[in-house]
C-alpha cells in the first residue's frame, strides 16, 4: 500500500518524520536507542506518534493487523504519554547543571527522588481515594520514564523500598540501559536482615533501616539492634543509614556510639495552610523542626531530609531553601514526571543562591 487515508505518499510521511526526528527524540534525551533511518518498526512508530491524528489511525491498524509487537506496545503509551503536557517535561528548560555530594564514596545528586508513589503511599491527609489513583498512575513504564527523566535532569541515585515491584521495575529499567543508582529502603526486625540481603543481591549501592523500624527499636529499648543492622550493611559493601520522623532515634544512636554513614530525617517548617497550630490539631511529618535543625548542626554525619515539602504542602523553592539553609545535605522528595524539571530547577536554584547556611557540607 503506497498512500494512506490522508493521501500523502509513503516517502513523504517519512521524510516530514526525518526532518523531526532530531528535535523530536533527541538522542541524549531519548531512553530508547535510535537506529538511523526508518528501517525499523519501532522507528517508524516512534515517529508517527508525533502527529496525533495519524499515530492514532496507524496504531489502530497495527493492532487489528497484528503488526506491532508487545515491545512497540509499551513503547507507544510511553510517547503517546510523554507528549501530554511536554513543556513540563522539556529537559531543554533546565537552568543548570544538578549539584552532586557525597556520602562516603559514593556520589549522589543532592536532589534524591523517593519512592512512596511508586509503591502507591500517598499522605493525602483525609482524602481516602488517592492512594488509589497514585497506583493506577505509577504503572512500571510510567515509572521507567520518570527514571529516565529523572536521569536527564542530572539526578543519578533514587530512594526506593524493598520489594518486588520495585525491584522488578528496577531491573527492567537498568536492563534498558538506566544508569540511576537506588539507595535502598529496608526492613531488618531484631536480627533478621533478609530484607537486606534482598537489597544487595537486587543491585542496591546503600540501605537504610525504615524509620518505623528503627523506632520499634527504640521503643524496645534495643537500639544495638539498630546498630547491627547498620553494620550488616556496611558489610555488604553498602553505604549504611538509618531513617526517622523523630530526632530521638538519631539523638540515641550518637549516645550510644552508633555512627551510619547518613541519617534520614523528616524536615520541614509549619509555615503552611494544614500545619498544627496552638489552636487546632493539624497535619505534621517533622514535630521538631528547630530541635532537628540544632541537632544536625553538631552533628558531622551526612543527613538526607525527607518529607521536606510536608506531603505537598509548601511551595519546592520554600521547602529546598528551608532545608539546605537549616543545615541538610540532601533532599529526597516524591515527585510525578511533571514536577521533576521544576523540582531539578529549584534544587539547582536554592543551591546556587546566597544561602544562608550555618552547618557545614558533610560530603
Amino acid at each position: 500500500m503506497n498512500k494512506i487515508k490522508s493521501g500523502l505518499k509513503t516517502d513523504q510521511i517519512l521524510n516530514f518524520f526525518e526532518r523531526r526526528k532530531d528535535s523530536l527524540f533527541p538522542k541524549t534525551d531519548n531512553p530508547v536507542t535510535i537506529q538511523k533511518g526508518f528501517k525499523s518498526r519501532r522507528e517508524m512508530i516512534k515517529n508517527l506518534a508525533s502527529v496525533p491524528l495519524l499515530g492514532a489511525f496507524f496504531f489502530g491498524v497495527a493492532r487489528k493487523t497484528g503488526w506491532a509487537s508487545m515491545a512497540e506496545n509499551t513503547l507507544e503509551r510511553v510517547i503517546l504519554k510523554s507528549n501530554d503536557s511536554s513543556s513540563l517535561r522539556d529537559t531543554s528548560k533546565l537552568k543548570g547543571q544538578m549539584p552532586k555530594g557525597k556520602i562516603k564514596n559514593l556520589e549522589i545528586s543532592r536532589l534524591i527522588p523517593g519512592g512512596n508513589l511508586v509503591a502507591g503511599f500517598v499522605y493525602s491527609r483525609d482524602l481516602l481515594w488517592a492512594s488509589a489513583l497514585v497506583k493506577e498512575y505509577f504503572t512500571d513504564e510510567k515509572v521507567i520514564e520518570i527514571l529516565f527523566l529523572s536521569e536527564a535532569c542530572g539526578i543519578d541515585t533514587t530512594i526506593m523500598r524493598t520489594d518486588d515491584h520495585t525491584i522488578r521495575i528496577l531491573k527492567e529499567y537498568w536492563r534498558r540501559g538506566g544508569k540511576i543508582k537506588w539507595i535502598a529502603q529496608t526492613y531488618p526486625k531484631d536480627e533478621d536482615f533478609s530484607n537486606i540481603i534482598i537489597a544487595v543481591d537486587a543491585g542496591a549501592v546503600g540501605a537504610f533501616a525504615q524509620g518505623g523500624n528503627a523506632e520499634n527499636y527504640l521503643k524496645a529499648g534495643r537500639i544495638d539492634l539498630l546498630g547491627k543492622s547498620i553494620d550488616y550493611m556496611r558489610s555488604q559493601g553498602l553505604i549504611a543509614g538509618t531513617a526517622a520522623h523523630i530526632i530521638d532515634i538519631p539523638k540515641t544512636c550518637i549516645a550510644n556510639g552508633i555512627e551510619p554513614d547518613f541519617f534520614m530525617k523528616t524536615f520541614h517548617h509549619h509555615n503552611y495552610f494544614s500545619a498544627p497550630s496552638e489552636d487546632r490539631e493539624g497535619y505534621s511529618w517533622c514535630n521538631e523542626p528547630e530541635e532537628t535543625a540544632a541537632f544536625f548542626k553538631s552533628c558531622k554525619i551526612p543527613w538526607i531530609a525527607y518529607k521536606v515539602l510536608a506531603a505537598g504542602a509548601i511551595k519546592p523553592t520554600d521547602g529546598f531553601k528551608y532545608a539546605y539553609e537549616n543545615g541538610a545535605d540532601f533532599t529526597c522528595v516524591g515527585m510525578f514526571d511533571f514536577q521533576i524539571v521544576d523540582n531539578s530547577n529549584s534544587t539547582i536554584a536554592v543551591l546556587n543562591s546566597d544561602l544562608k547556611r550555618t552547618r557545614e557540607w558533610y560530603t
